[in-house]
């Protein structure tokens, strides 16, 4: 078990893309793309621990979402 949870968004512009905004809606994760890992295997790497509430974990959904339909992702 890790308390890394990967979201594959395919390509490595849409992972940095995606990293950035999320940032601005006070979420901070890190966008990793080729040649980190492997080509059209570009994600978003979150890291969950005990310290976050119910409602962090709320707002960074809710903010994945905003997001993620954003950059016609989701």
């Amino acid at each position: 078990d890790t308390p890394i949870v990967p979201i594959i968004v395919g390509e490595t512009s849409a992972a940095i893309g995606m990293s950035d905004r999320l940032l601005e809606e006070g979420v901070f994760v890190t966008g990793f793309g080729f040649p980190v890992v492997p080509q059209g295997q570009a994600r978003i790497r979150c890291q969950i621990s005990a310290a976050h509430s119910t409602a962090d974990l709320d707002a960074a959904i809710g903010a994945f979402k905003t997001v993620g339909r954003e950059l016609k992702l989701i």
